[in-house]
């Protein structure tokens, strides 16, 4: 199994690293000009044809082992562990068998376990193949020079590789880092979108459906007044479609002036008695979009809900001068007649309001009625309230 993905390896690379993959290619081909070094030994003792086949055969097992090991994106633990064992056991068998030479494979076993193994594990590994070459060499009476260069090029390369396997790592989660936020860029974006779209039809669908109501009403006794309904049912419809247009655009930002302007004619249409208190003041534009889109959501579920008979709206500034405030209450009972205030659109009221560390209260007032109540900090100090 290990060597035939190992082949497969060799051919492909992973998806999204085809680059790193690359690289790690070209390193391995060059490494393999220190093999030259013994099977150069090999060949100059012109051994039998049969002892070259079973070692050259032995090396051939070996490399793919290796190259699996090295290249080879998703193994199991079991599956390293199989083919770091059969590294060793061919090494071993080489150098035992044939000459001391081959335990220079074990430099290449420390490389590839440095890179593919987590650090605490390559750690120990390494300094177990670095024993291992020191003592199968002395076995194999490898000349003292050749004995102390191959151990201490086992270790150094070993570690080296540690460093090198721990950046890739790094890298890699950089990577899947970066993918998640963008995923998570994406999902915020969809939500948003699919708020916007919610407060702007909700609001606009109420209108219209109301309008067409009495329309419908006033149409055999009062055409007149009818045809009035009907004239700005279109108007609603036109303007319903362009803010959606701007919306799927990504650029429009309601204005204060005109939601305020839109609400006291939906609540008179609907036979409520409006009244609105707004001071004169400038205020940020992101704070404004904020209390725009409560002024929407809240006269939405006052027309849908509440059945009431009277409704106000009140802009302020806080008390310390340092946030906007706008509170719309009625004398009705509510949404569904419960206090709570849920519903989607409440639920995206208090995500834009929290994306500017402000906060939404709903609940019953103490003289009857029901009360929305949206504060923003001011993002500027310079607004003038009358």
């Amino acid at each position: 199994m290990i060597a035939r993905d190992a082949i497969a390896t060799l051919g492909r690379a992973p998806a999204g690293d085809a680059r790193s993959q690359r690289w790690r290619i070209a390193g391995i081909a060059l490494s393999m000009i220190w093999l030259t070094i013994p099977l150069s030994d090999l060949f100059s003792s012109h051994p039998p044809l049969w002892r070259a086949a079973l070692v050259l055969a032995g090396f051939a097992a070996f490399l793919v082992l290796y190259v699996g090991l090295a290249l080879r994106e998703q193994l199991t633990p079991r599956a390293r562990a199989a083919a770091l064992a059969g590294l060793v056991a061919l090494t071993a068998t080489l150098t035992l068998a044939d000459r001391s030479s081959w335990a220079l494979l074990f430099v290449f076993a420390a490389a590839a376990c440095g890179v593919r193994l987590p650090t605490h594990q390559a750690a120990a590994t390494v300094l177990g193949l670095t024993t291992l070459t020191a003592g199968l060499s002395a076995l194999a009476h490898a000349p003292e020079s050749q004995l102390t260069s191959l151990t201490a090029t086992t270790i150094a390369i070993g570690f080296m590789m540690m460093s090198f396997g721990r950046l890739i790592r790094t890298n890699a989660e950089l990577v899947a880092a970066r993918a998640a936020v963008a995923r998570l860029a994406v999902a915020e974006e969809r939500e948003r979108f699919a708020r916007d779209l919610h407060d702007l039809l909700g609001h606009s669908l109420s209108v219209i459906a109301l309008k067409a109501e009495l329309a419908g009403r006033l149409l055999p006794h009062q055409p007149r007044q009818a045809a009035d309904h009907v004239a700005e049912l279109e108007n609603v419809a036109r303007e319903a479609l362009a803010e959606v247009r701007e919306a799927v655009s990504g650029y429009r930002r309601p204005t204060l002036a005109g939601e305020l302007a839109g609400a006291r004619m939906a609540l008179e249409a609907a036979g409520i008695e409006t009244r609105v208190r707004t001071p004169s003041a400038e205020l940020p534009p992101e704070v404004e979009a904020v209390l725009a889109w409560a002024v929407r959501e809240g006269t939405t579920n006052v027309i849908r809900h509440s059945g009431a008979q009277r409704c106000t709206i009140a802009l302020a500034g806080g008390r310390d001068g340092s946030g906007a405030s706008l509170e719309i209450s009625d004398d009705g009972r509510g949404a569904d007649g419960d206090g709570d205030g849920g519903g989607h659109g409440l639920a995206g009221l208090r995500e834009r309001a929290a994306l500017l560390a402000g906060h939404v209260e709903t609940g019953r007032r103490r003289d009857g009625g029901f009360r929305l109540r949206v504060t923003v900090p001011l993002a500027t100090r310079d607004a003038t309230w009358a």
